[in-house]
């Protein structure tokens, strides 16, 4: 009889420390995946950043070049915002269909991509 609880005792002992072992794996691995995903969205985002002050200044440059082309120093400037407000218009119509959907299919693919 005492063998038995022994064995039944070290079957305890033992399901608890797969248990506590596979609940730190699990921990391990989530930390992995979203310190990934993490890591990932903020790389996007400083490039980005970048690229937005490229463009930016970028349009500043069209902007002199046109102003001083026309011959007129505001209407350089007021063709490259019709530029993006014609630009944002049609963002703006088609949000769901050219931004929303992407974005989101990226998210489920990067949160569900496996691990290399």
């Amino acid at each position: 009889m005492k063998l038995k609880l022994e064995k039944i005792e070290e079957l305890i002992a033992s399901l608890k420390n797969y248990t506590n072992t596979t609940i730190e794996l699990i921990k391990l691995e989530t930390a992995e995946h979203y310190s990934a995903i993490m890591a990932n969205l903020i790389s996007k985002f400083i490039v980005g950043l970048v690229i937005v002050l490229f463009v930016f200044f970028l349009s500043l440059g069209i902007c002199f070049y046109l102003s001083e082309l026309l011959g007129n120093s505001y209407l350089g400037f007021a063709i490259i915002a019709g530029f993006y407000l014609f630009l944002g218009i049609i963002l703006s119509i088609g949000r769901k269909s050219l931004l929303k959907k992407g974005i989101q299919n990226r998210i489920i693919h990067e949160m569900f991509q496996s691990k290399s």
